[in-house]
């Protein structure tokens, strides 16, 4: 199917590059004039015109003044932009020459129309994109960018009110706790520098609380088919924009009951020709208890961003680079009511930085050229103090050498294969080392051309990622004290590096007055190595494509604008450490354990099996299939978009486990019944090859005995990767509809809202053995390995429904300068149910008790209320042979009337929920919270704003089906607890 695609696509590139060769209207127009602040006449240096469709731009001088050559003759579409002023598109009728002053206006309250609320962007046939600009954010009162996700359509308020309880992931097309990872594949950019997981262990997701959030601009989320330049991506996009421009020098100071920040910022020109330099920086102090703030999360933030544009007159270059710095962390050290000394801290310490350039060629073949390089450094370092006793001495086990090792304590052999910690108490001190590194480099090109009512804009580009993790992984501070441990430095492992081509086609036909149809095609090539992976080198494609058709727009109707937009794409979330790494594990088991001897000192001896994670050949990339269909219009003055869309991730990254058996010699008290040396004499020595323990004479007087043995096996599970090929589906609606204003009242109202399915089936076999460390009644190691559909558990499933509905009133008052916003969060319908399926053979039954093995004779459906469920093994396989499946269900019916040994060791596979409501379907009964929010400005000196989280308190009771209880949102997880904040922001010109 990839085939055919890719070579339509590469006709339809052939076919546009093609029409670019033809004959275009341009020549040496000329677009020039002056950009000026409309109340005071002022220029505006540093502000950028566009011209729409074409991707012809300037950069006004210090003066104000721009120049565009070569721009096509007709209407064109000019758009401006600069901080702090509102985005001015204005028409213009294209001749030879032409000469124009363009007026802006102050972006503040004192306009007639302000935006504090999440806007989708309609102008152009990109998959479904929200941008949340400064205002909005300021009405927030954003600590987190993981706030600034409650105002998508249907969001909620963020329950975490605090950054110390841990990672903040986002999840754009997904939820918390859902196959898939959906957190794992949002992709998260800073000024387009990206920040990245993969080379941090586990299958995690970016932590956003280490990102300056009094600085940021705005923020785009993409929930639709994102363009082919954003790859390593399969879950939604987030974009942020750091402040860049001229600025006046800007205090911003806000308190919550949980948190203070304080922010101060800087725009200002560098001479002439010198270009702008923005300067911020910002601290923030995060408590988890305000009566006890000994738990804090601190971020400490510097950014630096410079920009400038040079040969503004012919083919201006502008140049940007910035720069961000912070350092902090969580800390528990002062909090007097742990146990002395005893704490947990972490670094969350970050570097980034970028330098881009784009340069406007304006050539027939080529129009401009873009380069990025980027770096983000993240230092996560974590300690641990724990206090520890122990009334005997404590095996602390360091061997990575597959054989029999012997305990020794530190002061005989500080490099002992086994360490024996003494009795004693002690401070156990940990660390964990990661520091992360992502790198970048993106070059571009775009050409764009117009023939009369055809616009044109061909991208190709070509990219570089790597991804290294330079900790030393885990370690302790006193090695005499370590429990068993053995080193794993990542810093050892090589780069992850991803080479990636992409090419994507923007074509626009006027085809009416009012009417125009914008389509865009691309396809993402990826090429994944790892130097030294048995992976080698590893391709993906990401073909992807948008269409949008506006019938009119702007025009004197019921329905005065009305478009339509559909979408389709792959995505491919690139393998992280955990996939690719052949991280080191090993079992122990104890073989020789004879006693304290008269003078207190132990011994033990160990069997240890080192093995690596395994390669899996047949092992492909995560992606998603997402499609999406939209409609925008207005009825009667009422904005209305309305967005369906379907995400499929198929080939998720997990783990499962290959057991594989090992044999040993184990010697314990019973061989020891005959030696005829005194217990007080008694030397041990054990084999490291061959495991025999021999018993000598301190004394000398008795010969060396040669104790015997039992040999057992037993299994180690080697984790290996895989696809699982059950795909995860979600499927979403969502819509936001903006009232017109009622002006008497200075009051508009907004109505956003979500309905959100997902479900996900996994029937993939996994092998799974009840104990791997006692023995079966006939004193053997257990020796069976159960195969379960979807793993051992009561459920391999769920589904989940929800509805959500928000309603926002915004009065806005130009005349004071204040906007009030007032919240209203629904959630309308909470549906959940754990699922035990298994295509038409079912999976789970019903038992007529907790305690039961057997079928219920009676009740059949899992789903009915208030069953306990057992689950069976689909196969199993014995150590006697490995190689021969035994169907489960038949051997164990059987065994329970021939063999009763056999069947108490299968009963040891039998899964059993442990609660009679697993399988009940979980509806939660409606809840609300309410929110309020005001912004005062006064003047252009300064602003005070204020908001109420869950104001009214609400404590109702909300009844959950799941278990028939009801709870009391008070201090619940379902919306946040009552709190307040104030933020108050000066401006010194």
């Amino acid at each position: 199917m990839l085939e055919n695609i890719t070579t339509r696509f590469h006709t339809i590139l052939l076919l546009a590059i093609c029409f670019l060769w033809s004959d275009a209207v341009s020549g040496q127009n000329v677009l020039s004039g002056y950009v000026l602040d409309k109340q005071k006449q002022h220029p505006i240096p540093g502000a950028t015109i566009t011209i729409a469709e074409t991707d012809l731009w300037a950069i006004a001088d210090k003066e104000g003044r721009f120049r565009i050559e070569n721009v096509p003759i007709g209407k064109i579409v000019v758009q401006v932009t600069s901080l702090n002023y509102v985005k001015l598109s204005s028409e213009i009728i294209m001749r030879e020459a032409v000469d124009t002053v363009f007026f802006m206006i102050k972006d503040d309250l004192a306009l007639e129309n302000v935006v504090v609320t999440a806007t989708i962007q309609s102008d152009e046939a990109n998959g479904t994109t929200y941008s949340i600009d400064r205002k909005a954010l300021d009405q927030l009162q954003m600590l987190s960018v993981q706030d600034a996700m409650s105002l998508l359509p249907g969001g909620k308020t963020n329950r975490d009110l605090t950054l110390t309880s841990g990672p903040q992931n986002l999840y754009v097309n997904g939820r918390f706790r859902e196959s898939g990872n959906p957190a794992f594949g949002v992709g998260v950019e800073v000024d387009g520098v990206r920040l990245s997981p993969n080379a941090l262990p586990g299958i995690t997701a970016v932590d956003v609380r280490n990102i300056s959030t009094t600085n940021i601009e705005s923020i785009e989320v993409i929930t639709g088919v994102p363009s082919v330049e954003y790859g390593d991506v399969a879950n939604g996009m987030v974009r942020i924009h750091t402040r860049k421009g001229v600025t006046p020098l800007t205090l911003d100071m806000s308190s919550k009951p949980n948190t203070k920040q304080i922010g101060l910022s800087r725009g200002f020109s560098i001479g002439k020709k010198g270009g702008v330099l923005n300067a911020s920086w910002e601290y923030t102090k995060s408590v988890s208890n305000i009566a006890s703030p000994y738990t804090s999360y601190d971020r400490n933030s510097l950014t630096l961003n410079y920009s400038n544009t040079f040969n503004k007159a012919r083919k201006p270059l502008l140049l940007n680079v910035g720069f961000s710095g912070g350092f902090g962390g969580m800390s528990t050290e002062a909090d007097p009511d742990k146990f002395v000394n005893t704490y947990s801290k972490s670094k969350d310490n970050v570097l980034r930085t970028h330098i881009s350039g784009k340069w406007l060629l304006n050539k027939k073949w080529i129009t401009n050229l873009e380069a990025t390089v980027g770096v983000n450094y993240n230092n996560k370092l974590s300690e641990t103090s724990q206090n520890k006793s122990a009334s005997s001495s404590q095996v602390s086990i360091r061997t990575k050498e597959e054989g029999y090792h012997v305990g020794q304590t530190y002061d005989q052999n500080p490099n002992a294969d086994i360490l024996l910690i003494p009795p004693g108490y002690w401070y156990e001190i940990s660390y964990d080392d990661n520091k992360a590194l992502n790198y970048s480099a993106v070059l571009k090109a775009n050409w764009a051309k117009r023939v009369k009512n055809i616009t044109n804009n061909l991208m190709i580009g070509g990219e570089y990622r790597g991804s290294k993790n330079f900790g030393k992984g885990n370690y302790y501070a006193d090695m005499r004290y370590a429990p068993t441990w053995r080193e794993y430095r990542y810093d050892e492992e090589p780069a992850i590096n991803n080479y990636a081509f992409y090419a994507e086609d923007r074509v626009k036909i006027k085809t009416g007055t009012h009417a125009y149809l914008q389509w865009v095609v691309g396809m993402r090539s990826d090429f994944t190595s790892v130097k030294g992976s048995e992976y080698g080198t590893v391709s993906s494609l990401s073909p992807r494509t948008n269409l949008r058709y506006t019938f009119w727009e702007r025009q004197p109707k019921t329905v005065s604008d009305l478009s339509i937009r559909a979408g389709w794409g792959r995505s491919v979330k690139l393998p992280s450490f955990n996939v690719l790494y052949k991280v080191p594990g090993y079992r122990d088991i104890l073989t020789f354990a004879p006693g304290t001897t008269s003078e207190g000192e132990t011994f033990y001896a160990y069997y240890t099996v080192p093995y690596t994670r395994l390669f899996n050949p047949d092992l492909k990339w995560q992606y998603t299939v997402q499609s999406e269909l939209a409609v925008e219009m207005k009825i009667a003055g009422v904005a209305l978009t309305i967005v369906a869309s379907q995400g499929r991730t198929k080939n998720t990254f997990e783990s499962v486990g290959i057991y594989t058996p090992f044999t040993y010699k184990f010697t314990d008290q019973s061989d020891l019944e005959n030696s005829s040396i005194p217990i007080a004499n008694r030397i041990y020595a054990v084999d490291k090859y061959t495991g025999i323990v021999t018993v000598k004479d301190r004394t000398g007087t008795l010969p060396s005995e040669t104790l015997t043995y039992r040999e057992f096996t037993r299994f180690y599970s080697n984790p290996m990767p895989f696809n699982n090929r059950y795909p995860v589906d979600r499927k979403s609606i969502s819509f936001i509809a903006d009232f017109k204003q009622i002006k008497s009242l200075r009051t508009s109202l907004r109505l956003d809202g979500a309905y959100y399915t997902y479900k996900h089936i996994d029937e993939t076999l996994r092998m799974y053995m009840p104990n791997t460390t006692q023995n079966m009644a006939d004193g053997n190691p257990y020796k069976y390995i159960g195969i379960f559909v979807g793993g051992a558990s009561s459920a391999n499933g769920e589904k989940k429904r929800q509805a959500d509905l928000n309603v926002t009133t915004i009065t806005h008052i130009p005349s004071i300068r204040m906007v009030l916003t007032a919240r209203l969060e629904g959630s309308l319908h909470n549906y959940s149910q754990n699922l035990s399926e298994y295509g038409n053979i079912g999976r789970g039954f019903v038992l007529d008790s907790r305690d039961a093995y057997m079928p219920s004779q009676t009740l059949t459906d899992i789903y009915g209320r208030d069953r306990f469920v057992g689950v069976y093994p689909l196969y199993y396989i014995s150590l006697d042979d490995m190689n021969t499946p035994i169907p489960f269900a038949e051997k164990f019916l059987w065994a329970k009337d021939n063999d009763p040994t056999l069947y108490n060791e299968l009963a040891k596979m039998v899964i059993k929920t442990n609660t009679n409501y697993y399988f009940n379907p979980n509806r939660t009964s409606f809840y609300y919270n309410a929110n309020i929010s005001i912004t005062k400005e006064i003047g252009e000196l300064a602003s005070i704003s204020f908001n109420a989280i869950n104001f009214l308190n609400n404590m109702s009771r909300v009844r959950s089906t799941w278990s028939d209880t009801k709870l009391s949102l008070f201090e619940s997880s379902y919306i946040p607890r009552f709190y307040y904040g104030i933020s108050l922001r000066l401006k010194f010109n």
